[in-house]
């Protein structure tokens, strides 16, 4: 199965217990195929540099997590560009990723993404629904 993380679910899933951190271990694991895009490692080593997330910057294994998060295999280039959210329009960058992957779920707690429940045959579920979907 292919998920796309949003960056917050990725930087709760880096950061601290929970649903969020179930499923990256989940995908680190093999369970799932993790999907991201240029622009969605962009974002997320900028989130990374936030003053209030400091502790993230400590993880002793970030440096890990982000090389593996980097890998080919991860990364794909989305071809088409898509403004379906207009309030938040960087939460597009998470539905480019997930048509050009071809995943099989979105993964987020963003009310925007969630106010969607699917786009083009994709569910958009929270961490924690996947979670009990999916037993992680």
């Amino acid at each position: 199965m292919k998920i796309v993380l949003d960056t917050n679910a990725l930087v709760s899933a880096i950061g601290w217990e929970g649903p969020p951190a179930r499923i990256l271990l989940a995908c680190r694991a093999g369970q799932f195929d993790l999907i991201t895009s240029p622009q969605l490692l962009e974002e997320l080593t900028r989130v990374l540099t936030y003053p209030k997330l400091r502790v993230i910057a400590q993880h002793p294994d970030l440096a890990e997590i982000l090389k593996w998060l980097h890998a080919p295999e991860q990364v794909v280039i989305p071809r088409r560009t898509v403004h379906i959210i207009t309030a938040d329009p960087p939460d597009n960058r998470v539905l480019e990723a997930a048509v050009e992957g071809k995943a099989d779920v979105i993964i987020s707690g963003d009310e925007h993404l969630l106010g969607l429940k699917i786009f083009e045959g994709v569910p958009i579920l929270t961490p924690a629904v996947f979670c009990q979907k999916w037993s992680v």
